[in-house]
């Protein structure tokens, strides 16, 4: 084999060899690409349970603080109130739809409160806004009473403010729809602002060439 023939033969094989190379280095590549795509995706699906499944760390103390409100009015005072008018012990005794506006009332205001902390905010707001205009409803009717016999009758200086107590006593209910609103507006502008910054991401996302 003459010179030329030897050096040209050396040529094709390093020519081979660097072919062999540069297809080895653009399999690792792609490989590499392939599993960076593959954690990233992982990654933002994580993300995406975690933005689901966790909550701000305000809508829970908001949903504690709704606790009260409800226990104080609904639950004890109206609890003491629904005793009251189906034991037959207020004199005289109410008509009957005072009595169950009140208990209709506790009941979903109470079931709106619980569905607050399955995180069903729209449920929820609507639920505790019909049983807030109930409980408030059956409540106004004493309120209402105890101003008249007031205003008509004569009653010791104790009893005069008897319609401003039974007002701090049931008014407070209202806490609780104040709160849910609030939760619910919230998560709606967090919905929004999500929303937003997904459709940005989508339209700052690198398009992936044809020839690649």
């Amino acid at each position: 084999m003459s010179k030329k023939e030897r050096l040209k033969a050396q040529a094709q094989k390093q020519s081979l060899a660097r072919k062999e190379q540069e297809e080895e280095e653009r399999i690792e590549k792609e490989e590499a690409q392939r599993k960076q795509s593959k954690s990233a995706k992982k990654l933002r699906k994580k993300a995406k349970r975690d933005r689901r499944g966790r909550e701000p760390i305000p809508f829970i103390i908001l949903k504690i603080l709704m606790l009260i409100p409800f226990g104080y009015s609904g639950f004890y005072y109206g609890g003491i109130l629904i005793s009251g008018i189906f034991g037959g012990f207020i004199e005289p005794k109410p008509p009957a739809w005072v009595g169950w506006f009140v208990l209709a009332g506790t009941l979903l205001t109470a079931a709106g409160v619980l569905i607050e902390f399955f995180k069903k905010h729209v449920i929820s707001f609507i639920t505790i806004a019909a049983g807030t205009v109930f409980y408030l409803k059956g409540v106004q009717y004493f309120i209402n009473y105890i101003q008249n016999r007031l205003e008509k009758y004569y009653v010791e200086e104790s009893l005069r403010d008897m319609d401003k107590v039974y007002m701090k006593r049931h008014y407070p209910i209202v806490g609780v729809i104040a709160i849910s609103f609030i939760i619910l507006v919230s998560w709606v502008i967090m919905k929004l602002i999500e929303r937003k910054r997904r459709q940005h991401e989508k339209d700052t996302a690198p398009v992936k060439s044809i020839v690649d």
